[in-house]
């Protein structure tokens, strides 16, 4: 009797219970259901709240499109040059840079013209007799070639032309003050230390010879008149020799 009484007694409290679990069970399916429901209906009712306030309804922003690149075809010249290999490229940019480099160097001053003249001088040989030799010097061309001429002459012999055995009889302080042609006639002024020759009758001899043989080297002289400071004078020293008319190459043939 008991035992019959609790049986019943557990059947009762056991049916509320299961009860409360059903309907627990039955309000979460429900809110599962109305939450999925407004997910599914949210655009609808955006759309249908936006006629009804006359605003557009919202939209996403499109996705952008891609850039588009439009590619021009390649030149001739562009591809022949891609088609270069890369050792060909590199070598023929090289010659470029180096003369781009050699046309920004400053140029260089260019080499006067030379030309070449026929000067002379003597030799003496043991017994003193003085003979004239011819020598051939390069010096640079100008507009005066007389004048160049004879100032290289009253220079001297060169350090080989020394060691040659040549001279010159010429006054060492001789200088050339002005040089003229009149017709076929050099009209030669020298300083005053010109006319003065401590060597000898025979040294001016070969001095007179020296200057009129290299000035006649040119075909246009003839003859040549010796001044000394703007004058001419009569005589070469104080021993005779007669300087106030030209001389040429016959004036000293005995």
């Amino acid at each position: 009797m008991v035992e019959m009484t609790t049986k019943k007694g557990s059947r009762t409290r056991s049916g509320p219970a299961r009860h409360r679990g059903l309907g627990f069970l039955f309000w979460v399916c429900l809110a599962a259901i109305a939450v999925a429901v407004g997910v599914a209906a949210r655009e609808p009712l955006k759309a249908a709240f936006s006629q009804l306030s006359g605003k557009p309804p919202a939209t996403s922003a499109p996705a952008r499109e891609a850039p588009k690149v439009t590619v021009s075809p390649l030149t001739e010249a562009e591809q022949r040059l891609k088609s270069r290999p890369a050792a060909t490229a590199v070598q023929t940019d090289r010659p470029q840079q180096v003369n781009t480099v050699e046309r920004s160097q400053p140029s260089q001053p260019e080499r006067p013209v030379i030309r070449k003249a026929r000067l002379y001088f003597a030799t003496v040989d043991q017994a003193g007799k003085i003979e004239l030799k011819s020598v051939i010097r390069p010096i640079p061309a100008s507009d005066s070639p007389l004048r160049d001429t004879l100032e290289t002459l009253l220079k001297g012999p060169s350090a080989q032309e020394l060691n040659l055995g040549l001279v010159s009889m010429i006054p060492t302080d001789a200088r050339v003050r002005d040089v003229t042609v009149k017709g076929d006639t050099a009209v030669v002024d020298f300083n005053e230390s010109f006319r003065f020759n401590p060597q000898g009758l025979e040294a001016m001899e070969v001095q007179l010879r020296q200057v009129v043989y290299a000035a006649t080297e040119f075909p246009s002289v003839k003859n040549v008149q010796i001044r000394i400071e703007g004058t001419t004078v009569r005589y070469l020293g104080t021993e005779g020799i007669r300087l106030d008319a030209p001389l040429s190459r016959a004036s000293f043939q005995n």
